[in-house]
């Protein structure tokens, strides 16, 4: 059972290897996976089958979590190249990066400071994905050229950058709450 699977998540679930990905499709394959293999198939089965298909239940989970997230997928691609990290000791020393996400840590208390916190905490968080955004778009031109080096700090940038839009969208939702 596991073992018929392929181990590469794209060609899991029928995918090209690229940055960009037809979300639909992955879902579609996911939940195809998931129907086929899923542990309730094999409540009849035998001990060593169930505990197979909670595995491949498991391993797909991980694969369709990487494949469905941008940040995940591109350190994901770039393992798949050869390229190797180690998320204590890569950093970037770009100072002028630095700096943007000093500035973009103030723009988020200021917002939440704001004599309207919740309209400029919603919009610092919508910059900060436009943001995101681009720099996904950077990742893919930078992979599909071979630019491995670049492409990986590209997505040390995508780090930096969804830890600074999860923290301005947490701040947003408490002040929700709090509403």
């Amino acid at each position: 059972m596991l073992q018929d699977l392929p181990r590469d998540w794209f060609a899991l679930f029928g995918l090209p290897v690229q940055f960009e990905l037809d979300s639909a499709l992955l879902k579609q394959r996911f939940c195809e996976l998931q129907a086929r293999y899923h542990p309730d198939r094999y409540a009849q089965a035998s001990e060593q089958e169930r505990r197979l298909a909670v595995q491949v239940t498991a391993f797909l989970n991980e694969a369709h979590s990487t494949l469905r997230q941008p940040r995940l997928r591109a350190r994901y691609l770039l393992e798949r190249a050869g390229l190797k990290f180690n998320d204590e000791r890569d950093t970037l020393s770009d100072t002028a990066f630095l700096m943007q996400q000093i500035e973009w840590r103030e723009a988020i208390e200021t917002a939440e400071e704001a004599a309207e916190p919740l309209a400029a905490l919603e919009q610092v968080t919508k910059n900060l994905k436009a943001e995101l955004q681009d720099l996904e778009q950077h990742f893919a031109q930078a992979w599909q050229a071979q630019a491995y080096t670049e492409a990986k700090t590209t997505w040390l940038k995508m780090r930096f950058y969804e830890r600074l839009r999860e923290d301005a969208q947490s701040r947003l939702e408490r002040l929700e709450d709090e509403a």
